[in-house]
């Protein structure tokens, strides 16, 4: 399965929009939305249904 970063679609999708109508069309805060957009937070939910995107969890066995 490919790795994909949703802060690269996150920034596309709000390119040339105010990032407080950004965080209005996606229903979050602009601070919590900045967060995101400058990695000190990790995208919830909301955010990543708006990109078209799930978190998945995975775990594998060391290779040794």
């Amino acid at each position: 399965m490919a790795t994909v970063d949703p802060l690269v679609i996150l920034q596309k999708a709000c390119d040339g929009r105010a990032l407080s109508v950004a965080a209005e069309e996606l229903d979050v805060s602009p601070q919590y939305l900045s967060d995101v957009l400058h990695r000190r937070r990790e995208p919830g939910p909301k955010i990543l249904k708006a990109i078209g995107l799930e978190r998945v969890v995975e775990y594998r066995r060391i290779k040794k």
